[in-house]
């Protein structure tokens, strides 16, 4: 059984969760981390099927693969405590792995529809008798520049300025949405007959 590869990642583990609780700003993970975790646990778990319970050796390998464990569940939750507030705060840290992509997507669609909702409440006391106009495009207002881009309509759009505001189809105006580089602009029109 290899010592050197096993107490590297245990290490490589511990210095990570020393630099994530150190800053405020989500760290970038080392190439293949998730891959070398796999086979870091399933090597320790195999050495400990076959290992004599009784021996010193397989007590400090159980204990290894304890505080390991518990040190890369500690990383993961502080690295998500990071994400919720970076999509809080509409800000889209390139640091997160595959997995921290998609929960990050998730998290910023619950928090996306918790917000429309609490905006359509207060709409609907500002705006009694008038509905949103709904459409396969969204109007957005940039918030930085950007260059041109290639919308899912095969048209081209931009490039654009600051302020600037476009007509997008909505899927790429939820993926700049996401990133923090556009808000959506919401259009609204009295309903007929409405007050």
């Amino acid at each position: 059984m290899e010592m050197s590869g096993e107490v590297s990642v245990y290490e490589l583990v511990y210095e990570l969760w020393k630099i994530e609780n150190s800053t405020d700003v989500l760290a970038k993970l080392p190439e293949g981390f998730e891959e070398k975790l796999r086979e870091y646990f399933s090597k320790i778990k195999s050495y400990l099927k076959v290992s004599d319970k009784k021996m010193l050796s397989t007590s400090l390998k159980e204990a290894e693969l304890d505080s390991t464990a518990k040190l890369v569940e500690s990383l993961f939750e502080v690295r998500l405590r990071k994400i919720l507030r970076a999509v809080q705060s509409g800000i889209y840290p390139e640091t997160m792995c595959s997995f921290e992509k998609n929960t990050y997507m998730s998290l910023h669609r619950i928090l996306s529809d918790h917000k429309k909702y609490v905006e359509s409440i207060m709409m609907t006391a500002a705006y009694t008798g008038w509905k949103t106009i709904g459409s396969n495009y969204d109007i957005v207002c940039f918030q930085q520049d950007f260059p041109q881009i290639v919308g899912e309509d095969l048209k081209t759009y931009g490039p654009f300025k600051k302020g600037d505001i476009a007509v997008l189809p909505r899927a790429n105006a939820q993926t700049l949405i996401v990133k923090g580089v556009v808000y959506r602009l919401t259009i609204m029109a009295p309903e007929p007959g409405g007050g």
